[in-house]
């Protein structure tokens, strides 16, 4: 299960496993989201490749609009697939 929560204004919260599953829930959550967005990944406990596409679909449509989107707070098990990918400099992931 996945949800993505709103905190607060430029802020959202990542909970769950983000898999090819709830890829097209996500999509549709990310879809809305407008502006610098931080995305709290405290809460992720998984991403699969669709996840990750999910991500990269939403950090591009920001990109060309002038806005960063980042991870935040992102897991170890979590943060090593970024690295692995090497995604991880592009997403903010430290």
């Amino acid at each position: 299960m996945f949800k993505l929560e709103s905190v607060q204004q430029g802020r959202v919260k990542l909970v769950g496993r983000l898999d090819a599953a709830e890829a097209e829930q996500a999509s549709s959550a990310f879809a809305v989201l407008e502006g610098p967005i931080d995305a709290d990944c405290s809460g992720l406990d998984y991403i699969s490749s669709a996840g990750i596409s999910v991500l990269m679909v939403t950090y591009k449509r920001l990109h060309q609009k002038g806005h960063v989107f980042r991870l935040v707070s992102v897991q170890p098990r979590v943060r090593n697939v970024f690295i692995y990918s090497g995604l991880a400099p592009l997403l903010g992931i430290e």
